[in-house]
């Protein structure tokens, strides 16, 4: 796949230009066979028909991201060729070697794209997976994407995880992504993503708003007035579906909809597990994100013994933009492409406090084409997904706890200067302008005036409660840091000192206290003094471990592992929740595999040509444990795999070239309707 430079292709795929160059190359397409006909050149049928050639020859060896200016280009080299063969003069034996050599050309194009379908054989990860019932099993699980084909972006790899263990799981679009007028194409391909996961596709619920809806003055509908009525990009005015699907609810396109459509279809299946987008660099990732919050915490305060879990995940700068690392002879984690000690996005929450999931087995090969992920992102032609599988498959998937059990959603908070009034909802970050990409979001943190020389806050719980863990969550800004403060729970009181910088959660455990009031006061602070969120719990996190997953020493996750050449390797061991001094005991089913575990490191020695399944288990819990094989292949058989995956993405298979020209008539669809019909 040639790569583009999308800034610079941008203009060149806009429709006045796509549709002036189109016409232009397909009318000139039509001089060659006039001149042809009043041509006395011998073999023009002949020459003509080795421009096609060539033009098929082209089409299946080379493949650009941009596929409009794959169109110019095909149509381009036609072009080139037609005239040639009306205006140069050849003779018969020069004409009929040149056709000769086009069609072999294009036959061994052919063949190869039919080879490479044997390619696949022998690269799909072999392991015997870990039983994580515990983890994904008897589970009520809902995902919130922002677009059809961001549930594989940030969920592929662990919706399978659910679906084979048994546990109900519904996908929620809150966008049909039409801003290009294709959103019955989406939710068409989506249906089919639906059949690939064998998920029910009354499972896949469509709120049915349009792609980017802003107001006249291009205020996004997160933004606008909860009960303006807004007109979309792509001209509807309210929720909408296909023929195959009807959208959630029928609404007007209005801020307080979307809001209520959100809370309304959590709140009718009450699922146990919630997965959705993060603060993304997209304004409809980020819209989904805040309302997303903002409906969890009224749902929160309205239904006190609702109390699920929470989990978020990013698109973008771990997906869709994500590091393009996915050729390797192991499967790497999620890696950020520019590497950074916290989420860049909204700065609150620290990289090395992710979840890591561990993916299904299905989802992992060393050729994309055998990975249930890529299969699904094929289905997606119209948004060219699988152009992005590199940076979007990896060995984990990564997200973000947030707790839902604070004791703070209904209490009341005041403070000696500054609005306070935010910093108990669920919602950890706020903007006006959602789509200023330039600007972290912090508006509706509380900041205390300059000259507010107290700086206290003061909690009033609606009862007395038992509080065991408090946590807060400091100004995202860079520019502002508490480096000390109290707190103070009935008589006793916690001297916190320096907070986690950029906004990051900093969490207290203490011996329970039952009060009805909480104070903190801000001692010392750089910058402004200021927080985001305060938290409030009676049980500290739970440490009680749910699964664990070996690494190797790039903090990769293993599964089908081919040991480094030596035959001699250190690894470690994941653990969720984070534990400390956990013991390990390893077994190997292959006497010649040896391993040994000390100090949480496990050592292998695997020789050459061996190969052996290995059992990591807790010692604390045996019913914790991860399988992993490890193999130490000999040169010849990395060296044919690494070929492999060289050549992937060079000699496309039938279904790539499917996929990719199935893409090229559906982007088309943008400028011409009847085609995605």
């Amino acid at each position: 796949m040639i790569k583009v430079n999308w800034k610079k292709i941008k203009p060149f795929e806009k429709k006045p230009f796509a549709l002036a160059a189109m016409g232009v190359l397909i009318l000139l397409m039509a001089v060659p066979f006039i001149i042809a006909a009043f041509s006395s050149l011998v073999l023009i049928p002949l020459k003509m028909l080795t421009a096609v050639f060539i033009f098929l020859t082209l089409a299946f060896c080379i493949h650009i991201e941009s596929r409009m200016i794959q169109i110019y280009m095909l149509l381009g080299a036609l072009n080139i060729g037609l005239f040639c063969a009306a205006l140069i003069p050849v003779s018969p034996g020069i004409t009929v070697t040149l056709f000769t050599l086009s069609v072999i050309a294009c036959v061994i194009s052919l063949a190869l794209c039919v080879a490479s379908v044997f390619i696949k054989k022998n690269t799909e990860y072999r392991f015997k997976e870990a039983d994580r019932a515990n983890v994904f099993a008897g589970k009520n699980v809902m995902l919130f994407a922002p677009h059809e084909d961001d549930e594989i972006n940030v969920f592929g790899g662990i919706i399978e995880q659910y679906v084979k263990n048994g546990s109900v799981v519904r996908v929620v679009f809150s966008t049909n992504g039409d801003f290009h007028k294709l959103g019955k194409t989406r939710i068409r391909e989506a249906l089919k993503v639906a059949e690939r996961y064998s998920i029910p596709k009354d499972n896949f619920i469509f709120l049915g708003y349009s792609d980017s809806i802003e107001d006249d003055s291009g205020l996004n509908i997160y933004n606008c007035r909860g009960d303006k009525k807004l007109t979309s990009h792509a001209g509807y005015t309210r929720t909408y579906g296909s023929r195959l699907k009807k959208p959630y609810k029928s609404r007007s396109f209005t801020r307080n909809n979307m809001l209520l459509d959100i809370k309304s279809v959590i709140l009718d299946y009450k699922p146990d597990t919630l997965f959705c987008c993060d603060y993304d660099s997209h304004a409809d990732h980020r819209a989904l994100d805040l309302l997303f919050d903002e409906a969890m915490g009224i749902i929160l305060k309205e239904n006190p013994f609702y109390r699920p879990e929470v989990f978020k995940g990013f698109a973008y700068s771990t997906a869709w933009d994500g590091k393009r690392d996915y050729y390797s002879l192991n499967a790497p984690s999620t890696h950020l492409k520019n590497p950074s000690d916290y989420m860049t996005e909204t700065n609150i929450f620290n990289w090395k406090d992710r979840v890591r999931f561990p993916v299904a087995a299905e989802s992992l090969s060393r050729l994309m084409q055998n990975s249930s992920s890529y299969m699904a992102m094929m289905e997606y032609s119209s948004q060219t997904a699988t152009d992005h599988a590199n940076g979007i498959i990896n060995s984990d998937k990564i997200f973000w706890h947030r707790r839902t059990d604070s004791v703070l959603c209904n209490a009341e908070i005041q403070a000696t200067s500054g609005d306070p009034s935010h910093l108990n909802e669920f919602k950890l970050v706020h903007s006006n302008d959602i789509k200023n990409q330039n600007v972290l979001p912090l508006d509706g943190v509380w900041t205390a005036d300059s000259q507010d020389s107290d700086r206290i806050i003061y909690i009033k719980l609606p009862a007395s409660r038992k509080i065991s863990s408090l946590v807060l969550y400091e100004n995202p800004s860079e520019q502002s840091h508490i480096t000390d403060a109290v707190i103070i729970l009935g008589g006793v009181k916690y001297n916190t000192g320096e907070l986690k910088p950029n906004g990051a959660a900093t969490v207290f455990v203490f011996p329970p206290v039952s009060v009805s009031v909480i104070g903190i006061k801000i001692k010392s602070f750089i910058g402004a003094c200021s927080l985001s969120r305060i938290e409030a719990f009676e049980e500290p996190e739970s440490e009680k471990l749910q699964f664990i997953k070996l690494c190797n020493k790039n903090d990769d996750f293993c599964y089908d592992y081919f040991i480094n050449e030596p035959g001699k390797e250190e690894f470690t061991v994941y653990t969720y929740p984070a534990q400390d001094n956990q013991e390990f005991s390893v077994i190997s089913d292959n006497e010649y595999v040896v391993c040994n575990e000390k100090n949480g490191v496990i050592s292998v020695t695997c020789p050459e040509g061996e190969s052996a399944n290995v059992t990591i288990s807790s010692k604390s819990d045996p019913a914790i444990y991860d399988c992993v094989r490890i193999s130490n292949p000999d040169e010849r058989e990395r060296g044919i795999l690494l070929i492999k995956q060289k050549y992937e993405q060079i000699i496309f298979s039938p279904a790539m070239q499917w996929d990719y020209y199935r893409g090229l008539i559906r982007r088309l669809g943008t400028y011409f309707p009847f085609l995605n019909r």
